[in-house]
Formats: C-alpha cells, sequence, structure tokens
C-alpha cells in the first residue's frame, strides 16, 4: 500500500510540475521547499508504532506563557506549578529553542501562594518540615529565565512581610489584574 501511494504521490508530483511550468532546473529547489522540516520529523520507532507522525513546534517566534497557580498541589514533593514551570522550560530546551525566545511566568495566588515562603517563614507559620521544599526550585527557575510572580493583595491579606517572600520572587499588585494584563500582551494563559 505504501508504495502505490508513493508512486501517485510522484505522479501527482511530476503533473503538478508540469503544469505550473517548472523545469528540471527547478526540482531542487522544489525538493528543498517540501522537505519535511522540525515540525514533521519522525520520532524514534517505540514499541506499537503505527507509524502516526507526532506533532512538533511549529511556531518560531517568541513564546509567551503565563500559568496561573492557586492551588496547594504537590507532586514529586515540591509544588505541583513550579515542577511543571520546570518541565515546560526542559521541553523547549531539549527542543532547541534558544532561551532568548523564552518568556515564561507563573502567577501565583490563593492556597499556592505558601509555596513561595523563605524557609524562615516556612517554619514561621508552621508548616511541616524545616525548610520550604520549593526553594532550591526557585532559584533554580528564575535563573533560568523563568518569571515567578505572587499576588501582593494575598501576601497582605495572610499577614506576611515582604522579606518573608523568596528573594527570586516578585510581586504583583492583584493576580487577576496581572494576569488579565498579561493575557493582552500576548501570553498563553495555562491553569494550574
Amino acid at each position: 500500500m505504501k508504495t502505490l501511494n508513493l508512486r501517485l504521490a510522484l505522479a501527482a508530483g511530476v503533473a503538478l510540475t508540469a503544469a505550473i511550468g517548472l523545469t528540471a532546473a527547478d526540482r531542487p529547489a522544489l525538493a528543498a521547499l517540501l522537505a519535511p522540516g522540525p515540525a514533521a520529523t519522525a520520532a524514534p520507532t517505540e514499541a506499537g508504532d503505527d507509524g502516526r507522525p507526532v506533532i512538533g513546534l511549529q511556531y518560531d517566534g517568541p513564546i509567551k506563557v503565563v500559568y496561573q497557580v492557586s492551588d496547594d498541589e504537590w507532586k514529586d514533593d515540591v509544588g505541583k506549578g513550579l515542577l511543571y514551570l520546570g518541565k515546560l522550560r526542559d521541553y523547549y530546551e531539549k527542543q532547541g529553542v534558544p532561551a532568548e525566545r523564552l518568556d515564561i511566568r507563573a502567577v501565583y495566588h490563593g492556597e499556592a501562594a505558601a509555596h513561595l515562603l523563605t524557609d524562615e517563614a516556612w517554619r514561621k507559620y508552621g508548616f511541616e518540615g524545616e525548610a520550604n521544599p520549593n526553594t532550591a526550585v526557585i532559584s533554580k527557575l528564575t535563573e533560568r529565565g523563568v518569571t515567578v510572580e505572587l499576588c501582593n493583595a494575598r501576601r497582605q491579606r495572610e499577614g506576611w512581610a515582604k522579606n518573608e517572600i523568596h528573594p527570586d520572587v516578585q510581586l504583583a499588585q492583584a493576580a487577576y489584574a496581572r494576569l488579565i494584563d498579561l493575557q493582552h500582551q500576548g501570553y498563553a494563559y495555562i491553569r494550574f
């Protein structure tokens, strides 16, 4: 069946090139134009492979995304939102996307706000453990260019001092207004 499909495609290609007036000299340029790009590259063969292509990245402009993180959810012993921020950053890196094309942000509020406390504040407010398990993750993410923001209204409501928030975390006046503002600036929105 694949041989028949290939022959039909080849015949259609020859007919098309003749119909639009392309000559043999034009074929290399046409072949380069029709060659599969990064979005159509085949994935490595795996068990149960049915030949279905895997869609890769297609957009090659700036990538702007904002995560809304409000739930106190954990995975692999760290805040779930932080974990998935790291996974997204890792994915783009593995795909060869340069860091300067990435603008990944998270806006924290609600119950997840405590994920951004310093180790001292973590202990002071009676959270489990001697240190905030998210501290190193926040530092690593911000070193890699991810921006982490906390709703300042939530911080004030909780009675947390600014210096009780991880030093790499920026403060946003109000989470919902910030999320709306970022979406108007073209950020893709992901809810956690």
